[in-house]
């Protein structure tokens, strides 16, 4: 039954590819109208199951940390890679991976999934674990309230059959509940960590944020800086070197950890720091783009006052003297943007040539003086932008950043790169 639906998935890979498409979603979509058990047939494959990470923020770079992590203790990982996280992309990443006789030559699977969309995965196959990063609030035309989406990830994560990793410094996350004999484990940052890690509600009151720690963390971050994390696993304390800038990232690599902890847990070390080093970010999540010779910008992307927070603290760990920030409002971006008002943006005051780009570029320029940050540029159009702040950041010399939504990113790096992605992520 499966072998007709990877024939036909793959078939449509094929002719995606044949006209230069990297065709994320549309395999998957096709084989699911087709072969509604074939997800759950096939997944069945793999001895040690399937991990499925969810959450607002950081789900793309933590499953990419996760199968990292794993991959160097020799586990054969399947994953969505292109960061298509709605059911079709997983079904699309099946396709592609699977032989043509409707094999998956893997152990174990680990996918990021859609807050939304992993109820449905979980109606189809239930995870042997589930990781959930964060509950903050993000396109409400979506999702609508912030409660919403905890109760989608509850549900998700009663689906479980043998262990949830939470957030421990999340007050919603903490709320979560499992089934009976699944083991609940807790990752989170330290005390001294608050100011770097505010959660949705806390932005409002940022300097009088309480510390929450909802249980006893099985891996803590301890400090961060832009080449290295310390952390503690149980009470053992490690340092590893790491590439992937921002404080974000350290946590989701204390994330990463956690679960690595309940598949292998006694990992070989030295292969373990050798694969956090190496792992390079996932695109447009701190991706540097050669723009000249001596000359790069960082791709990061933004879409919630959470993660744009997160984000302008890259600047704090290295000196950017360029900076652009390209807001869209398609579907995948979330229509209404009136979430960059709940951003602090004082930070950028002082020492950045700023420019502004997207379909929303004149909103956001408008955000920014009411925070006394001034704008040199603002052009809607990403191409004319592109070009403009190439010539920009050639001109002051320097590193530079791009801020930027989920569509505009895409944009950035087809222009940059000459690369096209999908629209099955959000």
């Amino acid at each position: 039954m499966n072998i007709p639906s990877v024939v036909l998935g793959k078939s449509v890979f094929w002719g995606l590819r044949a006209l230069h498409r990297t065709g994320s979603a549309l395999p998957g979509l096709v084989v699911e109208k087709t072969n509604r058990r074939f997800l759950a047939a096939m997944l069945t494959q793999l001895p040690q199951g399937v991990v499925v990470v969810s959450g607002t923020n950081g789900k793309t770079t933590t499953t990419k940390l996760v199968t990292a992590l794993l991959e160097s203790q020799g586990l054969r990982v399947l994953t969505n890679p292109t960061g298509s996280n709605f059911v079709r992309g997983t079904i699309s990443a099946v396709i592609d991976k699977a032989t043509w006789g409707a094999r998956l030559p893997y152990d174990i699977a680990v996918f990021e999934q859609d807050e939304a969309h992993a109820v449905h995965f979980a109606r189809t196959v239930k995870p042997r674990g589930v990781l959930v990063l964060n509950i903050m609030r993000d396109q409400m035309d979506r999702f609508g309230e912030i409660d919403t989406t905890l109760q989608l990830l509850q549900v998700l994560a009663l689906s479980a059959t043998e262990f949830v990793v939470l957030n421990a410094n999340d007050e919603r996350v903490s709320r979560i509940k499992v089934k009976e004999g699944v083991n609940k484990l807790w990752y989170a940052h330290s005390e001294d960590l608050q100011p770097d890690f505010l959660t949705d509600d806390q932005l409002y009151h940022a300097e009088s944020a309480a510390y929450i720690l909802a249980g006893k963390p099985n891996a803590e971050l301890v400090s961060y800086d832009e080449n290295s994390v310390s952390l503690r696993l149980g009470v053992t304390p490690h340092h590893y070197k790491f590439q992937l800038a921002g404080g974000h990232n350290a946590l989701n690599l204390t994330a990463a950890l956690t679960v690595l902890q309940q598949i292998v847990p006694q990992p070989d070390t030295a292969k373990l720091a050798a694969a956090i080093l190496t792992v390079e970010p996932a695109f447009g999540r701190g991706e540097t783009i050669q723009l000249a010779p001596g000359n790069t910008v960082i791709l990061q992307l933004v879409k919630n006052p959470g993660g744009f927070t997160q984000a302008l603290r890259m600047l704090e760990l290295k000196s950017y003297k360029t900076v652009g920030i390209a807001i869209n409002d398609d579907y995948p971006d979330g229509r209404d943007v009136s979430w960059l008002w709940d951003i602090d943006f004082e930070s950028l005051q002082n020492g950045y040539h700023i420019r502004c780009s997207g379909d929303r570029a004149a909103d956001m320029t408008n955000r920014l003086k009411y925070d006394e940050v001034l704008v040199e540029a603002t052009e809607p159009d990403l191409a004319a932008f592109a070009n403009s702040f190439s010539a920009a950041a050639g001109a002051n010399s320097g590193d530079s950043i791009i801020f930027c939504t989920y569509t505009a990113m895409l944009r950035l790096r087809e222009l940059y790169l000459g690369a096209q992605g999908g629209l099955d992520e959000v």
